[in-house]
């Protein structure tokens, strides 16, 4: 055994970092070498290496952290960049992050044993007026600034799907089927499906309602010239602002991601329920 693990950490969280050192200890009794990424406290474990995920990172890589802390090093991804990720959720809830706290140091074990299922998660690039933006996990969302009306054609495969008069649109995928896109009543799609869901934001057009599409469609949406102006988000971590006469595109993006899971299948729903069904 042996080997290079890098460790994410969550920022001014104490519990995150207080679990990050125990995996960095338990890593280094099994062999391994540990690098923390360059975005986790300087002060955390100050005697391992560092590295910068933008330009390289061990081929094994856990992110200790909550869901932001997860989509921010996806989004940070450099390219050519493929590590396997294994998430350990550090804080209340952190949907995306499978393993618990108190499970961390075995589940480690079985990371670097090989002892897990891979799960690959397709992601898509946000394109403004044609030039190339992030990629994006959870979803892109175009929504109103300072709560004025915005005015959205929404195609699909190039056919006009969506007439939009509300406070925009969020296209999301399987995995951020559970965020922003169900809080504006779009439905929970099952991990085992690989699609895109449409979900219009309170729209004045009472009939419309939110549309799941094959994971290869292609999505534009154009703010009309009568519209004000609109925010792109991109997984809640980048945002543009966009005038009206402008085309937002989503595209398949070549570089999916790569997550060890443990149990992740067997425990969906029940996950589903404590962490989303019941938050409070």
């Amino acid at each position: 055994m042996g080997g290079d693990v890098g460790l994410v950490v969550k920022r001014g969280s104490e519990i995150a970092e207080g679990i990050a050192v125990r995996l960095a200890r338990r890593a280094e009794r099994e062999g391994y070498k540990v690098y923390v990424e360059v975005s986790s406290e300087p002060e955390l474990l100050p005697d391992n290496p560092r590295f910068n995920i933008e330009e390289w990172s061990p081929d094994r890589v856990v992110v200790v952290g909550g869901d932001g802390t997860l989509l921010r090093t996806f989004m940070r991804l450099g390219e050519g960049v493929d590590p396997l990720f294994m998430a350990v959720k550090a804080g209340k809830r952190g949907f995306l992050l499978d393993v618990e706290r108190y499970e961390a140091e075995e589940r480690l074990v079985d990371f670097l044993q090989g002892n897990y299922r891979v799960f690959v998660y397709p992601r898509y690039r946000a394109y403004i007026q044609g030039e190339p933006k992030e990629c994006l996990f959870n979803d892109a969302a175009l929504v109103a600034i300072k709560a004025k009306l915005v005015r959205l054609n929404v195609l699909i495969n190039g056919d006009p799907a969506m007439s939009i008069d509300g406070d925009g649109v969020v296209v999301s995928t399987t995995a951020g089927s559970t965020a922003y896109s169900l809080s504006a009543g779009g439905p929970i799609v099952d991990p085992g499906l690989e699609v895109l869901v449409v979900t219009p934001l309170n729209p004045v057009q009472l009939h419309l309602r939110p549309i799941v599409l094959p994971d290869n469609a292609s999505v534009d949406i154009e703010v009309k010239f009568n519209s004000n102006p609109v925010h792109v988000s991109i997984d809640g971590q980048a945002g543009y602002d966009v005038d009206p006469g402008s085309m937002v595109s989503i595209r398949k993006c070549g570089r999916p991601i790569r997550i060890a899971r443990f149990r992740w299948w067997e425990n969906y729903y029940e996950r589903l329920y404590t962490r989303l069904l019941t938050y409070w």
